[in-house]
């Protein structure tokens, strides 16, 4: 079952919070983000908050970027890019589902991949 009330009744309280001082994410870093209950195969969010990793691409303003999600599932497919994360995990960038988002969907900095960045750009360019 689709749980999209649940996903409604969060995403209403994301939009009522102001912006906070501590969410200026920076190109490469990889935040803890609100993505919610989304439709077909676009990639959710998951636990009860409904938050996934996503990595920042992107930077337009204070408000908004592109991003996209990470995942445990490592996959030999061109949209994913497959790295160890700093804490030893294996991890997937989804190239795939690249997203504008909200900087209020944003809830925490995790790391910083920056080192990887050209390279995850260089891959997406390809999709472009």
């Amino acid at each position: 079952m689709n749980n999209f009330d649940s996903w409604n009744n969060i995403k209403k309280k994301i939009d009522l919070e102001k912006n906070k001082p501590n969410r200026f994410p920076k190109e490469g870093e990889v935040w803890m983000s609100f993505l919610g209950k989304n439709v077909g195969f676009e990639q959710n969010g998951s636990g009860d908050n409904f938050s996934r990793p996503v990595l920042i691409i992107k930077k337009f303003n204070n408000h908004m970027f592109w991003s996209v999600p990470l995942s445990t599932k490592q996959k030999k497919f061109d949209f994913y890019y497959n790295f160890t994360d700093p804490n030893n995990n294996q991890v997937s960038v989804i190239l795939a589902q690249l997203r504008l988002i909200s900087v209020k969907r944003l809830k925490r900095k995790i790391y910083d991949l920056s080192e990887k960045l050209k390279d995850i750009k260089d891959k997406l360019k390809i999709f472009l």
